[in-house]
């Protein structure tokens, strides 16, 4: 099973989406033929159309990303977020925040390719 924060913690910038999504990169990394990262899985509503563009499901290719991978986070949080796609464990943040997760819906979760 995989798993993605629960909705009300998604729209944290900095304290979720920032660590979620290099922790999807970290986990998953991105399709060879087109760069795109799977993140339509983890947040399948409201992803930033002036960082990311759709490419079709849950496929989304930043359109700069260098400046996706150098985001300014906390590092051991992403560690953290990358066992919990697998494991469903909350994490605490920093600032004292728990982030719960949500099984990510089976039909979804099919579409994501094997963690590397």
């Amino acid at each position: 099973m995989i798993y993605r924060p629960n909705p009300e913690h998604r729209r944290n910038v900095r304290g979720v989406i920032y660590p979620l999504t290099a922790a999807i990169h970290r986990v998953f990394g991105n399709r060879a033929q087109d760069g795109g990262y799977p993140i339509g899985a983890f947040y399948p509503i409201n992803v930033g159309t002036d960082t990311w563009q759709h490419l079709g499901g849950i496929w989304y290719r930043p359109h700069n990303e260098e400046a996706v991978l150098t985001r300014t986070m906390n590092d051991y949080v992403a560690e953290q977020f990358a066992v919990s796609i697998f494991t469903g464990a909350s994490v605490v943040l920093p600032s004292g925040t728990i982030v719960h997760w949500e099984r990510i819906p089976e039909d979804e979760s099919r579409q994501l390719p094997p963690p590397l």
